[in-house]
């Protein structure tokens, strides 16, 4: 089969012809029908992620973990059919340490993340570790699916911790993006929030705007944003791209939630921690999600309340999508048909 695979950290990547894997008890080998383009991916690719996270991969390495497309081959005591179009949940724990037994597997002591530390959907074939970490869809095509793996479950999980309703508002960090796109969907079609976005890219912006955020904002233009609130600040603020937090922070209402589900980024001031018993902030930090999180994304996007914007290409153009990335061509997410 052929796959896109890391060689050497901070290179590209380079196309390979590899063997299919095969599968034992409980394992599932899915044909890779598409594959979201996460920033994740980039980290993955120049290795800087493994100084951050308890895995360790080996190399060669097939990155690529927004996974969707349909079961090739099953192992034993599986209960799933050839031919079943299927999402894949890549957040594997091994399921006997603390956080695996509260239901909060991406939080696994010894994890198994597919395209992080073992192989992934940048490729023609996949295997899946065990068959409880496959969904079936029916209403989504697998291009549609696949950004759900990531970027939707995170963003549910982050405005869900955030504890928002119609009578609240939410400021979106990088609203234009993959994360940013699906997470003004969901405030409006799930919380009904009031939405303000921010981005640098113009394109971003206007993108939000058609998904339904009522207000966007450059980056130089934040200072607008406690005008529309009328100047009580905003009630929850979803930093996806991991911004300077001395530079949002400010924008809170009392009983604000801070939820950074960025990567990078700065620290917290030491002026914020001296008044968060006065205004009653909450920061907090979150990654991806659990298996109820998942679930609820995925039926989210059947019944129509969500839909990934998606730019496809190519398997072998997965370092053009990296490219994109890295210069912020790109609005909503991409996703590579093998």
């Amino acid at each position: 089969m052929r796959a896109m695979q890391i060689l050497e950290f901070g290179k590209p990547l380079v196309l390979r012809d590899i063997d299919i894997p095969k599968v034992n008890y409980n394992q599932v080998l899915v044909k890779v029908e598409a594959n979201g383009v996460c920033h994740t991916d980039l980290s993955v690719r120049d290795g800087t992620i493994y100084k951050r996270v308890n895995v360790k991969p080996k190399l060669p390495l097939t990155p690529g973990h927004e996974i969707a497309g349909v079961v090739a081959e099953v192992g034993d005591n599986v209960p799933l059919s050839k031919g079943d179009k299927v999402l894949v949940n890549p957040w594997i724990g091994e399921g006997s340490c603390y956080y695996c037994r509260i239901g909060e597997e991406q939080y696994c002591d010894n994890p198994t993340w597919l395209g992080i530390n073992t192989d992934g959907g940048f490729a023609e074939y996949v295997v899946v570790p065990d068959f409880k970490y496959l969904y079936k869809i029916s209403n989504l095509s697998p291009i549609e699916a696949a950004p759900l793996a990531c970027s939707g479950v995170t963003v549910y999980r982050a405005l869900r911790l955030a504890n928002l309703d119609p009578s609240k508002s939410v400021l979106i960090i990088g609203v234009g993006g993959g994360l940013g796109s699906m997470a003004v969907q969901i405030a409006k079609n799930v919380y009904g929030s009031l939405v303000i976005g921010v981005d640098i890219n113009e394109e971003g912006l206007k993108l939000a705007e058609r998904l339904g955020a009522d207000y966007v904002f450059r980056v130089n233009e934040i200072s607008e944003i406690m005008r529309v609130t009328e100047n009580r600040g905003v009630d929850a603020i979803i930093d996806l791209v991991g911004s300077n937090i001395e530079k949002y922070y400010p924008l809170l209402a009392k009983l604000g939630k801070y939820v950074k589900v960025g990567t990078f980024g700065g620290t917290l001031p030491q002026e914020a921690g001296l008044r968060l018993h006065s205004m009653g902030w909450q920061f907090l930090g979150t990654l991806t999600g659990n298996q109820r999180d998942f679930l609820s994304v995925v039926k989210l996007g059947e019944n129509g309340k969500i839909k990934p914007v998606v730019t496809t290409l190519k398997l072998e153009d997965a370092n053009k999508a990296l490219e994109n990335l890295e210069k912020n061509k790109i609005t909503g997410r991409q996703v590579l048909i093998p």
